[in-house]
């Protein structure tokens, strides 16, 4: 069973040894492929997926920045609210293809492992591109009282703030000048940015500002503590990392791909004594 990665940024991502491993446990026998490639346009894409396809690929994960791309291109999608507008998994080896969106439904079984089931109040979230979509909606299946987002880019967060009202979903656009006040009144923060990243160290939430808050997460996992979860820790917040999301998300796409239900804990073992 042959499945991959598309994206930018992705050789140090531990998909490949999550997919070997659970084919291998389930006996499936699967590999597991990274594409780091720069497209310039859906059609190029388009144009992969067909190749993958014809190169026997059973499916393929999605990554940054292509997740939008994958939801224009992609009409057969499941287990996806009707307006989220990013998908970071693709079933190949179908008449049709078809994708889902497991950054949303991994999101959500993270953060109500994390917290226990409780509600996740009041957010603030920074970065509304493909993973901070998936991630708003996770935030909506986990009853968020209202969701706050930030992002550079004026046009994505608006998009983003369409989709969530459109989906009866209470949320709206932080001016950048009224964050600070925002953050601190909020029981969650969430990174959905790439800052964080081995490759773009840093924080956006300035460690003066934690405290008063209840959680905190990090859309980034490698490393696992970035700077923003160290400085949360310190700050007495209850921490739900990157590497969580990686897990659920990660389960829920080899399940996608295979029809196999996993045992969460058989791959948090195997991560637990091979190292993360």
């Amino acid at each position: 069973m042959k499945l991959g990665l598309v994206g930018q940024r992705i050789q140090k991502s531990q998909s490949k040894k999550l997919h070997e491993y659970l084919g291998e446990y389930y006996n499936l026998g699967a590999t597991y492929d990274y594409f780091d490639i720069e497209l310039d346009g859906h059609q190029a894409l388009e144009d992969k997926l067909a190749e993958l396809k014809e190169q026997g690929y059973r499916g393929v994960n999605v990554t940054f920045p292509y997740k939008v791309w994958a939801w224009d291109l992609i009409e057969q999608r499941e287990h996806t609210d009707p307006t989220l507008g990013a998908l970071n998994t693709v079933v190949l080896n179908e008449d049709q293809i078809k994708g889902t969106n497991t950054d949303c439904t991994g999101f959500a079984r993270a953060l109500q492992t994390g917290l226990e089931g409780k509600s996740a109040g009041k957010v603030l979230l920074k970065g509304t591109g493909g993973v901070g979509r998936a991630i708003a909606f996770g935030l909506a299946r986990c009853d968020a009282e209202h969701i706050y987002l930030y992002d550079e880019s004026a046009d994505s967060q608006t998009t983003l703030l369409h989709a969530l009202t459109g989906a009866g979903i209470s949320a709206s656009i932080v001016e950048k000048q009224d964050i600070d006040a925002c953050a601190r009144q909020c029981d969650g923060l969430v990174n959905a940015t790439p800052i964080g990243h081995y490759t773009m160290p840093g924080s956006l939430f300035p460690a003066e500002l934690l405290g008063s808050q209840s959680w905190a997460f990090d859309a980034v996992y490698t490393p696992v503590m970035t700077q923003f979860l160290t400085d949360a820790q310190a700050a007495g917040l209850t921490l739900i990392t990157g590497f969580e999301l990686f897990l659920y998300q990660g389960i829920d796409a080899f399940e996608f791909f295979t029809g196999v239900k996993v045992d969460p804990e058989v791959v948090r073992s195997y991560f637990a004594e091979t190292g993360k």
